[in-house]
């Protein structure tokens, strides 16, 4: 095997990242059409409430695949926004919890949210497509678990 990638596999590389970064700007900038929040602020918050009301800092950090040192910083800003809270929960571990503002921010964005999920992926991608991009996915997480 050689240090380089074929002129295939780059292709698919480029292609994979394309799809991610396509498909972050496009629901991002919808999202923003109706809302002051970031991609970032957006993304946090998603991943937040989707974990219940609290989660550890490092959890986010790890569900999120983002550096300690990023997350710290966008939940700075975001807690000098009232957008969240981290409090030290009693295993010692910071505790992040999205606040009532937050959480009103993030509702105010569900339905476009949703529209611009569906008509940038699922208006495009086929069924099968999907299942196939699902089992990658399990599969690329999977090994991160090992």
């Amino acid at each position: 095997m050689t240090d380089q990638l074929t002129d295939h596999e780059l292709e698919i590389w480029r292609s994979a990242l394309k799809i991610a970064d396509l498909l972050r700007y496009r629901v991002s900038q919808d999202v923003k059409a109706v809302s002051d929040l970031s991609q970032a602020e957006h993304s946090v918050l998603m991943h937040i409430t989707a974990a219940g009301p609290r989660i550890g800092q490092q959890r986010l950090a790890d569900t999120m695949y983002w550096s300690k040192s990023r997350l710290s910083r966008q939940l700075t800003r975001m807690q000098a926004k009232g957008m969240v809270e981290r409090t030290i929960g009693a295993d010692k571990t910071v505790q992040v919890a999205i606040t009532r503002q937050g959480r009103r921010a993030l509702e105010a964005t569900d339905a476009t949210h949703t529209r611009s999920v569906r008509h940038n992926l699922f208006a495009i991608a086929t069924e099968e497509e999907l299942t196939t991009l699902l089992r990658l996915a399990d599969r690329l997480v999977r090994r991160d678990l090992r």
